[in-house]
């Protein structure tokens, strides 16, 4: 919160510390030259803090731009200000606070993300996009002879009776106006092939998979980039390592569990609900993987320097 453009307020969350806020906000660590500055400001703008040491989870910290260094003069020796008298635009603030939240909750964007997108994707598997397929391959034994019309009639109605179904309540986001059956249906103008329409529409939910399978990889990039603001953001290194363990863990998981899924749903049509479960079960082997991987690191893996060893610390930074 922005009060008179001279500081705005930071709420102190589970697992902060006085330096790790300050690298995070500041950038600077224990050894730099500004570090010290840094802490008396902030003790200046938070006098209720006795011991920077001693922070409480809950608590509004006060943060503010810290002011320009002093700069030596011959004269008059520069006594740096105690308050921030240049004004800081509103734009700047925002940014800081959009990074400094996506750092600490990204996981609010990136399971309910992956659950969406995981379940859109199912729905519009190959399996069910097969069903679509079907009507064409039918029509083409009816116009050689291989079947009767009362055949294709009925071919197509079982395919799209259990697309429909599949579907459920996502029909009319799909098709709009239109049932699945007035969809799916044979070109009855002249100068087109007869199954213009159901290609067409077999390509627009292929073209809709692919956009779900994009949106599951911005969101697997949105918890990377995260995780490396917090790599970032704190001088401890077993910390550092637990990001790193927990974060490489459940992307693997997810991809892993991705690719199964996909390969299931080649040959498998399902309906909208198993579509949801699959995805919800997906993100939460991933997520819960993860996890297991951090608390297996703390246990026999601390002395396992991963970050350092492959450069993970300079890539984030």
């Amino acid at each position: 919160m922005i009060s008179n453009n001279t500081y705005y307020e930071y709420k102190i969350k589970n697992g902060d510390t006085f330096s790790g806020i300050i690298h995070r906000m500041f950038g600077h660590v224990l050894n730099d030259t500004r570090y010290k500055e840094t802490v008396e400001y902030l003790l200046t703008l938070n006098p209720q803090i006795k011991n920077p040491d001693h922070i409480r989870a809950g608590d509004m910290l006060r943060l503010g731009v810290l002011p320009p260094a002093p700069q030596p003069v011959k004269s008059n020796p520069i006594i740096p200000p105690t308050f921030i008298t240049k004004s800081v635009h509103p734009n700047d603030m925002e940014r800081f606070w959009m990074l400094a939240w996506l750092e600490q909750n990204a996981n609010f964007l990136t399971i309910p993300g992956g659950i969406i997108a995981g379940s859109t994707g199912n729905l519009l598997s190959p399996g069910n996009v097969g069903l679509i397929n079907e009507v064409s391959d039918q029509y083409a034994k009816y116009k050689s002879g291989n079947i009767t019309k009362a055949q294709y009639d009925y071919q197509r109605k079982k395919a799209l009776d259990q697309l429909k179904k599949n579907i459920g309540p996502f029909e009319d986001v799909l098709f709009g106006k239109h049932t699945t059956h007035e969809s799916i249906r044979i070109a009855r103008a002249g100068g087109i092939p007869a199954t213009t329409n159901i290609a067409k529409h077999a390509n627009r939910l292929k073209s809709l998979a692919a956009a779900s399978k994009g949106a599951g990889i911005a969101l697997v990039g949105v918890g990377l980039t995260a995780a490396c603001m917090q790599i970032a953001s704190t001088a401890d290194t077993q910390e550092k390592n637990e990001i790193f363990v927990e974060t490489i863990t459940s992307t693997v998981i997810g991809g892993l569990t991705g690719i199964g899924v996909g390969i299931f749903l080649i040959f498998n049509p399902i309906g909208w609900g198993a579509a949801i479960v699959l995805a919800t079960s997906s993100v939460v082997a991933s997520y819960a993987s993860g996890k297991g991987a951090r608390l297996a690191y703390d246990r026999y893996g601390m002395e396992v320097d991963f970050v350092s060893g492959a450069g993970i610390d300079r890539i984030c930074q």
